[in-house]
């Protein structure tokens, strides 16, 4: 018989009880049996049975240790000490499949749970909620979950990600999770971001929206772009500290000097070596990269701007041909209208914002094409006939 529910679990176990290692006194594991089931007036199930099924929680996503974060630590730790202390925590959302009952919301209950049996709280058994129907009703479960710790604009992008495999149109999708389309539109790239990209933005090393940002703009190269600049901040921070630390212990050798020349100091005791501070427990968390720390870039000019100057660069291509030298000069004779053609070029170059910085290289290829043209023309002098 085919296991997917848990009145068909209950039936299969039958009174049946699991054998179990829990703490015991003064630490000791000791061997239990705990009944794995039951039904009263909801199902409640034995929480050392319950199972996170591998890829289907989307917290996380992209994060190098994401369980082992401070904060993940605390919210997980908040939920062990309302177990153990009898406080209403919201029933954890199950399905069961192939005989295993699969968590589908309430992943950090679970492991706060697993911490407060670990030390010593007697919870045999937790209050869940059956959730049935396919994959995509239960794929919903997470983008409504009712734990206080909320989706990440990424963690949202994979759940997303699933309805659009799915067949889901953004519009379904926004109406689906009263989201606006708008968001929906926007959070679903990041899917298409490089793997680092997304770990920048998992670690908070980055915004998404910034990420997003810098990945239109310097393509992959992006994730080499945000690492320089998050290596110029640790300098910068790491310079800054040495710094406090050398004016510290200069005020504290300064100090025991003047204890050592005091009347009476031959005597005394003999000062202490001063210690460095202790080194912390925590690996440095990497700084957070914004706007203000990337270098400024040459401003983009537009397509309708380049294709005006390489239509404009035609027209003048027969005078352009019939430029002629003139002792250390070279003259390009112009029409009336060419000479207009080039006052309007200023002028549209004008309006987009554009200027040629020699201290900064510019990132655009029609942009840099356009330059080389210009380049191409030097010491060109200009006169209208």
């Amino acid at each position: 018989m085919t296991i997917n529910s848990l009145s068909k679990y209950r039936a299969a176990v039958d009174g049946q009880k699991n054998e179990a290692k829990i703490p015991g006194a003064k630490g000791q594991e000791q061997n239990v049996e705990r009944l794995p089931i039951r039904r009263g007036d909801g199902w409640k199930v034995d929480p050392l049975i319950l199972i996170e099924e591998e890829g289907y929680n989307p917290r996380g996503a992209f994060c190098k240790d994401y369980w082992n974060k401070p904060d993940v630590l605390a919210h997980i730790r908040g939920f062990a000490e309302s177990y153990k202390a009898g406080r209403y925590v919201p029933p954890i959302v199950v399905t069961v499949r192939n005989s295993d009952i699969l968590v589908r919301d309430g992943h950090h209950r679970r492991r706060g749970l697993l911490l407060a049996i670990s030390e010593g709280a007697q919870i045999e058994l937790v209050d869940v909620i059956e959730q049935k129907g396919d994959e995509i009703e239960q794929a919903k479960v997470v983008l409504t979950s009712s734990d206080s710790r909320l989706l990440t604009r990424l963690e949202r992008a994979v759940q997303y990600q699933k309805f659009v495999a799915w067949g889901w149109s953004i519009g379904q999708i926004a109406k689906e999770f009263n989201k606006t389309h708008e968001h929906v539109r926007t959070t679903l790239p990041l899917m298409d971001l490089p793997f680092e990209l997304k770990q920048m933005i998992a670690e908070e090393m980055v915004s998404a929206s910034f990420a997003l940002k810098v990945f239109e703009e310097h393509g992959t190269d992006a994730v080499q772009v945000i690492q320089d600049a998050a290596k110029q901040k640790e300098n910068e921070a790491q310079a800054e500290e040495d710094k406090s630390l050398e004016l510290a212990l200069g005020g504290l050798t300064d100090g025991l000097a003047d204890q050592e020349q005091a009347p009476g100091a031959e005597g005394g005791s003999q000062a202490a070596e001063p210690e460095a501070p202790a080194a912390s427990a925590q690996p440095p968390r990497k700084p957070r990269v914004t706007g203000k720390d990337l270098p400024k870039s040459a401003p983009k000019i537009s397509k309708k701007t380049v294709h005006f100057v390489h239509k404009s660069f035609e027209t003048l291509q027969m005078s352009i041909d019939n430029i002629s030298r003139e002792n250390d000069y070279f003259v390009m004779r112009l029409s009336a209208d060419e000479v207009e053609l080039l006052k309007q070029m200023k002028t549209q170059l004008a309006a987009s914002g554009a200027s040629v910085d020699p201290q900064q290289p510019m990132k655009d290829p029609a942009q840099t094409d356009m330059v080389d043209q210009l380049d191409g023309q030097d010491q060109v002098g200009a006169s209208a006939q």
